[in-house]
């Protein structure tokens, strides 16, 4: 059984992933205020000296198409499927899990299977989408679901 996980604040949380998350130091950005990599970059420890950060001198960032913009907003996210299958038909059970398997690899299909990996909203959708055209047209059951930002 896993611990109980300690729940992080905001600032706790982002100031953790400033030191391995692509963040953005543009002040002069018109799309800051709502960008998640701008909004973890103002937890960067001042006192490190290389963070992996977007160019500034790249014209594509910075203005109002940014390609490396991320809304700053929260979706559910599901969690582990270990129980998915258990309705299904053996047949359809061994289709969905090597398209699963095929679509996102082998080691991420089994990190989110297991729970270990959260299942994003795009995510959930294409485990949706492999289901019913193989035929299961019953729930997809996940194992929980949390909130949390989009990465």
């Amino acid at each position: 059984m896993k611990a109980k996980q300690k729940i992080k604040t905001q600032e706790e949380l982002f100031r953790e992933k400033s030191e391995h998350y692509l963040v953005c130091f543009l002040d002069h950005c018109p799309l800051r205020e709502q960008c998640l990599r701008w909004l973890v970059g103002q937890y960067a420890d001042p006192n490190l000296i290389v963070y992996t950060a977007v160019n500034p001198r790249n014209p594509k960032f910075g203005c109002e198409g940014c390609e490396m913009y991320r809304p700053n907003q929260r979706a559910v996210m599901k969690r582990g499927f270990l129980n998915m299958y258990h309705d299904m038909p053996g047949y359809m059970e061994k289709h969905i899990r090597m398209q699963l398997i095929g679509t996102f690899g082998r080691r991420k299909y089994f990190e989110m299977r297991k729970g270990d990996r959260l299942i994003t909203p795009s995510e959930q959708q294409i485990i949706q989408d492999i289901c019913r055209a193989n035929g299961w047209d019953g729930p997809i059951n996940y194992d929980g679901e949390q909130d949390d930002w989009l990465w």
